[in-house]
């Protein structure tokens, strides 16, 4: 009887590293080869609740993601701000530049709706988009942030549309992740300035109905596009 306590221990254990074998076994496999220039590969973990909480650790739905720029897929570019008061008085004091990957609906009636995209945006002051050497300085091979909310300047937003729900990385905590940029591109045509680049990076995002999405290994290559304010241009 006095090693019933350690018996009980032992299967507990056993138990418990049996689920986690069972858990990785059911992983998604992130392989990617990209078709295109621009491209995305990352792992999608859906959660009911925050999975930092022991009782939402296990996803409600997983799958890998390997996106490149051909029907139905497209990547392009997308960016919010007008550096003051704008559209409907909302006062947006800030300039976001995005790589936008979307997945279009071929069923729905108009071919521009999006079943679902990911969104990996920088947030800059609307000064730092006024030259072109200051809009290219923002982008270097280097690691940035995850930023707190819409004015946390020089950090990423990370967002997520699946089928009618909106995850955001922002008011999330997310100090653990970071957002790694590299090969670099420096390019103006066609009246237009723009950065390529690769972005590499993990990242917690909330739904407004408390569901939670883990957006894990993301590697992403798009254009990040110069923006001007609302109603305004640049001199250059």
């Amino acid at each position: 009887m006095k090693n019933k306590p350690l018996l009980l221990f032992a299967a507990l254990i056993i138990f418990s590293l049996t689920s986690c074998l069972e858990n990785k076994e059911d992983d998604p496999i992130l392989s990617c080869e990209p078709e295109t220039a621009y491209y995305g590969g990352f792992i999608l973990r859906f959660y009911e609740g925050n999975p930092n909480q022991s009782a939402f650790r296990n996803p409600s739905r997983q799958e890998a993601v390997c996106w490149s720029d051909l029907s139905p897929i497209q990547i392009g570019g997308s960016g919010i701000g007008n550096c003051g008061v704008g559209y409907e008085m909302f006062e947006n004091p800030f300039l976001g530049t995005a790589i936008l990957l979307s997945e279009n609906d071929l069923n729905a009636v108009e071919n521009s709706y999006y079943k679902r995209y990911l969104e990996v945006m920088g947030i800059f002051s609307c000064m730092d988009f006024s030259t072109r050497e200051s809009f290219f300085n923002l982008f270097k091979p280097a690691q940035y942030g995850m930023a707190t909310d819409f004015e946390d300047f020089g950090n990423f937003v990370v967002q997520f549309f699946d089928e009618g729900t909106m995850y955001s990385s922002i008011g999330v905590a997310n100090s653990i992740f970071n957002v790694t940029l590299s090969e670099i591109e420096e390019r103006s045509e066609n009246n237009a300035d723009y950065v390529v680049a690769t972005v590499r990076f993990s990242a917690l995002l909330k739904a407004e109905n408390g569901k939670y999405l883990k957006v894990e290994n993301a590697e992403v290559r798009g254009q990040f596009f110069r923006m001007t304010p609302f109603g305004s241009t640049w001199e250059d």
